[in-house]
């Protein structure tokens, strides 16, 4: 009887906690071609669906990624075709993660657009590479940054119209060859936007929390255009640049994406007590 009831208390607590981790995740995109657990509509997997407000951004389906996975990719070049693609179905975003892993081929700088509302109203963090090696934290409402503009074109790189912008401090002539993945994670709560930054390989776990990345690279505490609005993929020419997944939550801080990695967990931490 009593291995009924903890079956019956494994198998509930289970479900609950499914929930809660589904519940936590707006969008999540890996641009392989099949449904699956975590991508339940594969419809944001197609490259048709990505639909930038600048029409010179071409993104097609790329299958070189560095860690042998399918990737988004951006073909065109040049300051004209920089801009913002909204993420499909991502309209009320005010608190939560952004986060995406990607790779170069270019020197220009990837990164998004959050609490948007319009063109002049929400903000821009920018993961900088070679030519601006580093971090932006930039307000719409201050021009950063336009689409067709460069960062350097709208004064928000070294111009005085970013709100924040450090070192990135991944050193200097980096690869431009797709060979290297980086992740860049954006944590957005309230007036306080959190950015880190760095080598894929050195990230502990994709849907880590935040507090296992170690300090940020870069913070702003002052945003007072506390949305909602959507989220859109950001960039400066980029070209060639590959996207290969793209992962959005809601508020709490933990990105609890991978409900099997969590049930595992629980039913070690319930047999090993009973």
């Amino acid at each position: 009887m009593k291995r009924t009831y903890l079956m019956m208390f494994i198998a509930l607590f289970s479900v609950m906690l499914i929930s809660h981790a589904s519940a936590q995740v707006i969008f999540y995109a890996d641009f392989e071609a099949n449904s699956s657990e975590a991508v339940p509509d594969a419809s944001v997997n197609d490259p048709e669906n990505w639909v930038s407000e600048n029409d010179g951004t071409v993104w097609v389906e790329s299958t070189d990624f560095p860690d042998g996975g399918n990737a988004l990719h951006q073909s065109a070049e040049g300051c004209g075709i920089s801009g913002n693609t909204p993420l499909p179905g991502v309209d009320d975003f005010s608190d939560g993660i952004i986060q995406a892993v990607f790779s170069w081929q270019d020197d220009d700088g990837v990164g998004f657009q959050f609490r948007r509302v319009g063109e002049d109203s929400g903000y821009l963090v920018a993961f900088g590479y070679n030519e601006t090696a580093q971090v932006i934290i930039g307000s719409l409402a201050d021009g950063c940054c336009p689409s067709g503009q460069c960062l350097d074109q709208c004064s928000c790189e070294n111009g005085g119209n970013e709100l924040v912008g450090v070192d990135h401090g991944l050193g200097a002539d980096l690869s431009q060859d797709n060979s290297v993945a980086y992740f860049g994670r954006v944590e957005v709560s309230g007036s306080l936007i959190r950015v880190w930054y760095m080598e894929l390989d050195e990230v502990p776990d994709l849907f880590a929390g935040s507090d296992e990345l170690g300090d940020p690279i870069a913070e702003y505490d002052g945003a007072d255009d506390l949305g909602p609005g959507t989220v859109g993929l950001w960039h400066e020419s980029w070209g060639n640049g590959r996207v290969g997944s793209v992962l959005v939550t809601g508020p709490g801080g933990t990105v609890a994406v991978d409900p099997h990695a969590k049930l595992s967990t629980t039913w070690g931490d319930v047999k090993s007590s009973y």
